[in-house]
């Protein structure tokens, strides 16, 4: 598994400076994002489906529990907020805990080790598919799926389309989610719609790869990340 995913939302600059500064002291953690704008930060969450979202309340235009509705990708989610008042409302929008500002590190710290249970938690259940696959729900039944014959994931809605050697699954689970099921080492999402094989490339530029004769873009926002694993730059 890689490192998990950050993104911070909240409409003072130095309220998002303090969780960066607590973030940057554990290795597991990555930010792939920030912003003081709720508007703007909607679209690059729904992009890069970070793991865990911070999340001010109080904000202009949309208050964080109305963006908790609005969400179609879920997160676990930490409420951050200068008012305890809104606790009890927070968590029966299942946040995963509800820091009060200013935020002390040693809280902090409780918030992390209780995502990282939840993580390590779901991870077992994986670990209960078989090693070198999954089953998947299709048709009313579950299909064996071997990683190896997959070429890549296209995500469609609330679905994700499973292109084999030899055949074509539609399952229903967020392209997320069902990334996280998928050997980290052998798959590498280049798109917010697109997971491939790294074996089952045959070939790729800056802007796309190929895997026989199908052509895949690759989004700009996964450049650099698809360039360090493949071990080169996506120079033409």
């Amino acid at each position: 598994m890689g490192k998990y995913k950050c993104y911070i939302l909240d409409d003072e600059p130095l309220a998002i400076k303090v969780i960066e500064q607590h973030l940057g002291k554990f290795e597991e953690f990555e930010i792939c994002g920030s912003s003081t704008s709720p508007l703007a930060a909607l679209p690059v969450i729904k992009t890069t489906e970070p793991d865990l979202l911070f999340l001010d309340i109080k904000m202009p235009d949309i208050t964080g529990l109305d963006l908790i509705e609005i969400l179609q990708f879920k997160p676990s989610i930490v409420l951050t907020t200068a008012f305890r008042e809104f606790a009890v409302e927070g968590f029966e929008l299942n946040v995963l805990d509800y820091l009060v500002k200013p935020i002390a590190f040693k809280r902090f710290v409780q918030t992390i080790e209780k995502f990282l249970e939840n993580q390590s938690s779901s991870e077992k259940k994986i670990e209960g598919q078989i090693e070198e696959g999954l089953f998947v729900k299709a048709d009313r039944k579950k299909v064996r799926v071997r990683f190896q014959d997959i070429l890549y994931v296209e995500g469609v809605k609330d679905y994700v389309k499973i292109v084999l050697n030899n055949q074509t699954i539609l399952t229903k689970v967020s392209i997320g989610n069902f990334q996280k099921l998928l050997p980290d080492s052998s798959f590498i999402r280049i798109h917010k719609s697109y997971i491939v094989a790294k074996d089952k490339i045959t070939a790729y530029t800056a802007s796309d790869v190929e895997i026989g004769r199908k052509e895949i873009p690759i989004g700009r926002i996964y450049k650099e990340s698809f360039s360090k694993k493949m071990g080169s730059g996506t120079n033409s």
